[in-house]
């Protein structure tokens, strides 16, 4: 066999005769009206976020260039109360980026609240799909990849239709 090919050997006649669905989870998140909410709630704190950030950093080039100036004008209580400033604003600015934007942050884990329950219905929506079509497996496509895969395998719909029952 070539070395980019993989070979998957099947063992039982139940692998050979696996059934499988496909879902679009980007289609889902488009579609599906919590993921909507959730995305967009998460898309404007964001932003919220982003705005703050940039009125800080706009804050901190106003006291570089302060500090640039009282040390032009040789005015020595000046230079070290806004250089003092300026590095309280930057250590301000710091702990800013990190509690938001960090790992463990406040972006990551309201995320983590709002998407982990969404995602959790559509596994469920995606087992009962499973269940009523008799599938033994149910791919995301988004995460596979695949180079090609049939519409007729494309379970979507359901999975959709299913996580409206689930609200």
């Amino acid at each position: 066999p070539c070395d980019h090919m993989l070979v998957v050997p099947r063992s039982t006649e139940v692998q050979a005769q696996a059934r499988i669905g496909t879902v679009d989870v980007q289609r889902v998140r488009k579609e599906n009206t919590e993921f909507k909410a959730a995305l967009k709630e998460i898309d404007d704190m964001v932003a919220d976020f982003e705005r703050r950030r940039d009125q800080k950093q706009l804050e901190l080039q106003e006291l570089a260039d302060e500090l640039r100036s009282v040390q032009e004008q040789s005015l020595a209580p000046s230079v070290n109360r806004v250089r003092g400033d300026l590095q309280s604003k930057s250590q301000e600015f710091q702990t800013f980026i990190q509690e938001t934007f960090g790992e463990e942050g406040i972006i990551e884990t309201k995320s983590a609240e709002l998407l982990e329950p969404i995602y959790a219905k559509l596994a469920d929506a995606a087992k009962a799909v499973a269940k009523a079509q008799a599938l033994d497996l149910i791919l995301d496509l988004e995460q596979i990849n695949p180079l090609f895969v049939s519409d007729a395998l494309d379970v979507t719909d359901g999975v959709l239709a299913e996580m409206a029952k689930l609200r």
